[in-house]
């Protein structure tokens, strides 16, 4: 499952009889895989940042849900030793060449999505609900509509969020709180399936009014399931 990586400094115990340091850890809330943590050290290679290289870590599940929460407290972790969290050595011009073509294809992905008929800019998704461009604005600003971003096609909206009767997707504010502020995040949340749901898409439940269900999944993804 998706998590959005946090950056959390754990401040260290004070002894007077051993010196301290302070170290930086970027964190994804679950257990990377040997590839995916080799292409982390590629990407923070690539930035500049040499030296630097993904490393496992064990936390407890209390621990754990308050990194994910966001609170200001120390907390104990367990490194885990691991070679293949060491960075490996690529050229730059073949690392380079690697992450432009990784971002002219998520380009291209964006920009097929936004060419479906079915994403409306504001005036053609505020027809549809039956009210103003700026009631659609603040509804987005409010996190009661989903609206996605596009640097050529401004921002586009999903018209799968809107039900009979001109109602929305029920609890998007309650997902946007528990995912983040990130409307891609939420809009690849709702395409995924999950096994809370049966394997169902979070969105065709929450279309059922499977709203429970989809939070409880949304609250494992944002925590990774840490229980």
């Amino acid at each position: 499952m998706a998590t959005k990586p946090l950056p959390f400094s754990t401040p260290v115990p004070q002894n007077p009889r051993r010196k301290s340091v302070e170290v930086t850890a970027l964190l994804a809330l679950r257990r990377l895989s040997d590839g995916e943590l080799q292409r982390i050290s590629r990407a923070l290679a690539a930035e500049g940042l040499e030296g630097m290289w993904p490393t496992r870590i064990v936390l407890t599940s209390d621990d754990a849900k308050a990194v994910a929460a966001g609170d200001e407290r120390s907390v104990s972790v367990a490194i885990v030793r691991d070679k293949a969290c060491r960075p490996a050595h690529i050229p730059d011009a073949t690392l380079t060449e690697a992450l432009a073509a990784a971002r002219t294809r998520g380009a291209e992905v964006k920009e097929a999505l936004f060419a479906d008929p079915d994403m409306l800019n504001t005036a053609a998704i505020a027809n549809l609900l039956g009210m103003s461009e700026e009631g659609v604005r603040l509804k987005r600003k409010r996190h009661e509509i989903l609206g996605l971003e596009s640097a050529k096609r401004g921002i586009r909206y999903p018209a799968w969020q809107v039900l009979e009767g001109r109602r929305l997707l029920p609890a998007l504010p309650r997902l946007f709180a528990m995912l983040g502020d990130d409307p891609w995040r939420l809009f690849r949340f709702l395409q995924q399936h999950h096994n809370e749901l049966g394997g169902d898409r979070a969105l065709d439940a929450l279309r059922l009014g499977r709203v429970a269900g989809v939070l409880a999944a949304a609250e494992n993804t944002a925590t990774g399931a840490f229980s």
